[in-house]
């Protein structure tokens, strides 16, 4: 049973930055999934704990919501508290070939901030919908890349409320995952960059968008890709070879462009997207024997 004032010491700490029953079909790139319980927009460390101790202390769930892409939100929604890191935890401040960047920042931001400065190592996340928290915290990645290249400083919140600055190499990293400690959240992390002529990173970054706008379907209503490559081969090659493109449940479609993406073509639900990512991995394990994992974090009551 939830206690009586949790919602109230919300509203107390946070004032207009805590909303409650928010649609998320609202706030993610799917474009599907219910209401979350309680959405609170936290712009300092302290506020971030203080909302994650009233959590725990009504037992509440919580986690963060970032761009709201690789966000699967059931159509019950999430029960619990969505954590939206802003003001001072969402800036970008440029220090000598450096970015320290606070985890409620936008990626594309990132990204245009370190090409227009002449720093190079992030040009393969142009086109990329995330906060960097979320591009820190799942390792992500593209060409051969991965933000852990580049992040030479992490500061989490950890789970006792302490804040800890940890040194890049000292957190074991993934293919899309980051060996972060239990129920810490990411704050700032300290990414270091090559300087490099900026028109030159502008050129590459705009072949490489080219080759995503080319091959992607980034115009239509996904969110990202929604299994993760096994070993030595690509998600989108075997459930293409397993004849999946253009399969759809509902508005949910298998891509034709990319089939990887699940594109919501207009009044998709999110269980008509577990469905069709259900029959797509279980072609994928009949046709070439491989169980496909998804890429996409799944929440709420499914």
């Amino acid at each position: 049973m939830l206690k009586p004032d949790f919602q109230r010491e919300l509203v107390k700490l946070l004032g207009k930055r805590a909303r409650f029953d928010l649609d998320l079909d609202r706030l993610t790139t799917w474009g599907v999934g219910g209401p979350v319980r309680f959405h609170c927009r936290v712009h300092t460390p302290l506020e971030a704990a203080q909302v994650i101790s009233l959590a725990k202390q009504a037992k509440v769930p919580w986690m963060v919501l970032g761009r709201g892409s690789n966000l699967l939100v059931s159509d019950q929604g999430y029960p619990g508290v969505m954590l939206r890191l802003a003001g001072p935890l969402a800036k970008l401040e440029l220090e000598d070939g450096t970015i320290k960047a606070g985890a409620g920042a936008s990626l594309p931001a990132l990204v245009k901030l370190a090409a227009v400065n002449g720093l190079s190592g992030l040009e393969w996340a142009v086109g990329i919908p995330a906060t960097v928290g979320g591009a820190v915290a799942g390792n992500a990645g593209a060409n051969g890349f991965e933000m852990s290249d580049i992040t030479d400083q992490i500061s989490l919140l950890l789970e006792n409320g302490e804040i800890k600055a940890f040194k890049g190499q000292e957190i074991k990293s993934g293919y899309r995952h980051l060996d972060l400690p239990a129920q810490s959240l990411v704050l700032e992390a300290l990414l270091e960059f090559k300087p490099d002529d900026p028109a030159m990173i502008h050129r590459r970054m705009k072949r490489l968008l080219e080759r995503r706008l080319g091959a992607q379907p980034l115009i239509k209503r996904t969110a990202g890709s929604v299994f993760k490559n096994p070993p030595g081969d690509y998600a989108g090659r075997l459930i293409e070879q397993a004849g999946c493109k253009g399969l759809s449940v509902g508005d949910a479609m298998v891509s034709v462009r990319h089939a990887n993406f699940i594109e919501n073509r207009g009044k998709a639900t999110a269980s008509q997207i577990i469905e069709l990512m259900q029959v797509v991995s279980d072609r994928v394990k009949s046709q070439a024997g491989v169980r496909l994992q998804p890429e996409v974090e799944v929440v709420g009551r499914v």
